[in-house]
């Protein structure tokens, strides 16, 4: 009896792992990827435009235009948003678009492990965030990584999780990758929840 109760906590210990994490997925940009290395990972420092110039979200890249980009919808297309403010309904809440373009967003590595973002304005500096990270599969993962259960997860409630790791196009452009899920359950009864993988284009200055 004991056995049988351990394996059925084990197996939805594991069960409620997968399904509560978030994954990245390469299949709508890898064409467009350059793998970095080790040894070349200085080549995604420099100066990018702050709003993005193309979608990855089906198979067929999208370009995005001026109108394309909706009053409160900078949370999906400001790079330094994306990448340092982890949870969706925060990035809803605290900013709004920006025709601004003179912005500009830039990154510097300060180790192998921190990065340094600012956003400038013509040249002085509006904002700068230091984030630490890791190389991994020709990407820089993000640590600011975003996790919130409630209730008692897959019993009576769920979990909402999203991360972000960052690359260089082979024309030399910033790409951000976004990796969201949102599951639940009502007493093991899982439903399907949300999960995206979203990547934005970001053209370098």
């Amino acid at each position: 009896m004991r056995k049988h109760l351990l394996y059925f906590l084990l197996t939805m210990f594991i069960t409620t792992s997968f399904l509560s994490c978030a994954s990245f997925s390469k299949k709508t940009f890898e064409a467009s990827l350059q793998d970095l290395e080790r040894e070349n990972i200085s080549k995604l420092e420099g100066n990018y435009a702050l709003n993005p110039i193309i979608r990855y979200k089906e198979k067929v890249p999208e370009e995005i235009t001026s109108n394309d980009k909706l009053p409160d919808s900078l949370f999906l297309d400001d790079a330094y948003q994306f990448m340092v403010i982890p949870n969706v309904s925060i990035k809803k809440k605290i900013y709004r678009k920006s025709e601004n373009s003179n912005r500009s967003i830039a990154l510097k590595f300060q180790s192998e492990k921190l990065l340094l973002i600012k956003v400038y304005q013509d040249s002085e500096v509006i904002k700068d965030t230091l984030l630490s990270g890791k190389l991994k599969k020709g990407m820089f993962y993000l640590d600011n990584k975003f996790s919130k259960c409630t209730g008692i997860p897959y019993f009576l409630g769920g979990c909402q999780s999203n991360k972000r790791r960052i690359g260089l196009s082979k024309n030399g452009n910033l790409l951000i990758n976004e990796a969201d899920s949102n599951n639940g359950a009502f007493l093991f009864l899982f439903w399907a929840g949300t999960d995206y993988n979203l990547t934005y284009e970001y053209q370098r200055k």
